[in-house]
């Protein structure tokens, strides 16, 4: 339990789990994207989201709505690690596992939808 609690740790990890955040950020954009167009946007389960790639079309509204959702939460997860790494840790492990899972059932409903 210790090793676990020192894993838990450690800003290798962080960092680690930062980038995968990011992959998984892009990955999310571009199954949005690829589910949606060229303007099935009731495909998309998130109302924020959704109002506002209908204001500004599917290509511009993925890409602004992430931008701006990574340009927050990225400065604020850096802040964070430099107080306490264990909490942002595991919420970045949570986090990293519901985009997976997200991405996933995005790529899964495109493919539901091409055939």
């Amino acid at each position: 339990m210790i090793a676990l609690e020192n894993i838990l740790h450690s800003s290798t990890l962080f960092w680690s789990y930062l980038a995968a955040f990011i992959l998984l950020n892009i990955l999310d954009a571009h199954s949005t994207y690829i589910v949606m167009y060229p303007n099935h946007y009731y495909r998309e389960k998130n109302p924020i989201a959704r109002f506002v790639f209908k204001r500004l079309g599917c290509f511009r509204g993925v890409v602004i709505f992430k931008a701006v959702l990574l340009g927050i939460l990225i400065p604020l997860m850096g802040f964070y690690a430099g107080n306490d790494l264990f909490t942002i840790n595991i919420v970045l492990s949570v986090a990293n596992l519901v985009f997976a899972l997200v991405v996933f059932n995005n790529y899964r409903i495109y493919h539901k939808y091409v055939k």
